[in-house]
């Protein structure tokens, strides 16, 4: 059990060794909610069954068989994130804008001249290009007041578990959180005492956190997919995602009242970033088995990050009643390299059509996210990988979509359904919610989309034994149009 209150310290705090991955590191990146084109997210993502459209490539590779052309699609994308957190009463609000690319996709069919005869192959379709598989963006503005505990508790309960560590090394063995607490003159040795105190043991404090992060998966996608005999489709998709993630965090405390004596306020500032790219397959059927009906299903591999890099450094500051004060104290730049292992993923599907009309469209998709796991050379991330099959499991993703035909323009819903990754109750279900319309005139045609999601999680701002986690409810907006030609 002390194992895992560290680890989950280390999780939503700050790192405080060079081997930090954590396993809401490993939740982060295997978490995907499939942007794409407006198309495709505006009837929700639910297109493993309706095929033909560049996104669908990245959950069922079959939809590369129902081209009759080739196509050109670009989709930029607008994103916003609103959070409000909840904090031992206080709340606070915060927000995040965000201009990127979603989509980009070229695809180009071969026709097999075999449209009048019975069997065989009749088309064959390659693909390139992009697809965004999350977006990171995101603001979030914590405070509150701390009537039991203070930041500073939590790094002397950890100098204090024996054996007593030397002064004197404090600094060597803790570079980015408690030896600069030590050097700020916030935790002293007590030789009456015969342990390390600080000046605020119980709390009394207003505490604020800052955090900010920006950066996205995106996938490249080369796929392949055919038609046989107008009944069956198949795909396979070889996958590359890039992984860009940006955290930094400003971290305050003060003695608003006045009511701690010596101490003032302090400051601790972390910055970290990861880059990694990966590797996977995705293979993929559609069968038709009525012009009425079509179903779909897909399996993907694990995605195999190789080398996943990471870059973090920190900085403190302290100020006291008295003139005396720290100046910022910095930490070294820790930089580490590993493995990380995402989990399997398998998609079933069925589309019902009306005619040339319109379709409604449903999808299930399972992923166990206890499965993600961390290796390196040089380290043993068991008890890591132990506290992601303990913590994650499989929840329930849905996706629904329905898309109808009125002349040239094409009216859009979707919904889907993200369950709670984790067994404790620290992340909800995903809530989101689409719309949008396409004008399709001769070989050209514009799409637009809005997407809306709701969802919360718990932020503790130290170890969870300590403090009452931070109730952070995230709103995500994102519009997106999509310029597509076919020829």
């Amino acid at each position: 059990m002390k194992k895992l209150v560290i680890i989950a310290f280390i999780l939503v705090a700050a790192l405080s060794e060079a081997t930090a991955q954590t396993a809401l590191d490993a939740l982060r990146y295997s978490r995907i909610y499939y942007n794409g084109t407006a198309r495709f997210m505006a009837t929700g993502g639910a297109f493993g069954a309706v095929g033909a459209n560049f996104s669908a490539i990245s959950t069922n590779p079959a939809s590369l068989g129902l081209y009759r052309s080739a196509e050109i699609t670009l989709s930029p994308s607008f994103f916003g994130s609103f959070t409000t957190s909840d904090y031992n009463g206080y709340s606070a609000r915060d927000h995040k804008l965000n201009f990127a690319l979603a989509n980009f996709g070229y695809v180009y069919t071969f026709n097999t001249n075999r449209a009048n005869k019975q069997g065989g192959l009749r088309s064959f379709s390659v693909a390139f290009g992009m697809n965004r598989q999350n977006n990171f963006n995101n603001r979030i503005y914590i405070q509150g007041p701390n009537h039991t505990s203070s930041l500073i508790n939590s790094f002397t309960d950890i100098l204090n578990t024996p054996p007593l560590i030397n002064s004197k090394e404090i600094r060597y063995n803790y570079p980015f959180d408690i030896g600069l607490a030590y050097d700020c003159g916030l935790i002293y040795y007590d030789s009456t005492q015969n342990k390390y105190v600080s000046d605020m043991p119980n709390g009394g404090v207003f505490q604020d956190k800052s955090i900010r992060t920006w950066g996205s998966i995106n996938e490249f996608d080369i796929a392949f997919g055919g038609n046989i005999a107008d009944r069956l489709y198949f795909g396979l998709t070889i996958a590359i995602p890039s992984v860009r993630y940006y955290y930094q965090s400003s971290y305050w405390e003060e003695d608003t009242g006045d009511s701690i004596p010596y101490f003032q306020s302090l400051q601790y500032d972390y910055v970290y970033e990861t880059h990694g790219t990966g590797v996977n397959f995705k293979m993929g059927l559609i069968y038709r088995p009525a012009n009425w009906i079509r179903l779909g299903a897909a399996i993907h591999t694990p995605t195999w990050y190789p080398t996943m890099n990471d870059y973090w450094y920190s900085s403190m500051s302290a100020i006291y009643d008295s003139a005396l004060s720290y100046p910022a104290q910095y930490s070294p730049s820790g930089m580490y390299n590993y493995e990380m292992m995402t989990p399997f993923r398998a998609i079933g599907s069925v589309a019902f059509f009306v005619g040339r009309y319109g379709f409604i469209s449903g999808e299930y998709e399972y992923v166990n996210y206890n499965q993600a796991r961390f290796r390196a050379s040089l380290d043993d991330f068991s008890d890591v990988n132990t506290t992601i099959i303990n913590n994650y499991k499989a929840p329930l993703n849905l996706r629904l979509g329905t898309e109808w035909r009125i002349k040239i323009f094409r009216l859009r819903a979707g919904f889907r359904y993200n369950g709670a990754p984790d067994k404790n109750g620290d992340f909800s279900n995903r809530y989101t919610a689409s719309g949008g319309f396409g004008i399709y005139i001769k070989r050209f045609f514009v799409d637009v989309a809005y997407q809306w999601s709701r969802s919360e999680s718990n932020l503790y701002l130290y170890d969870p034994t300590m403090v009452n986690a931070a109730r952070i409810t995230t709103l995500t907006h994102i519009a997106t149009g999509t310029f597509g030609f076919r020829f």
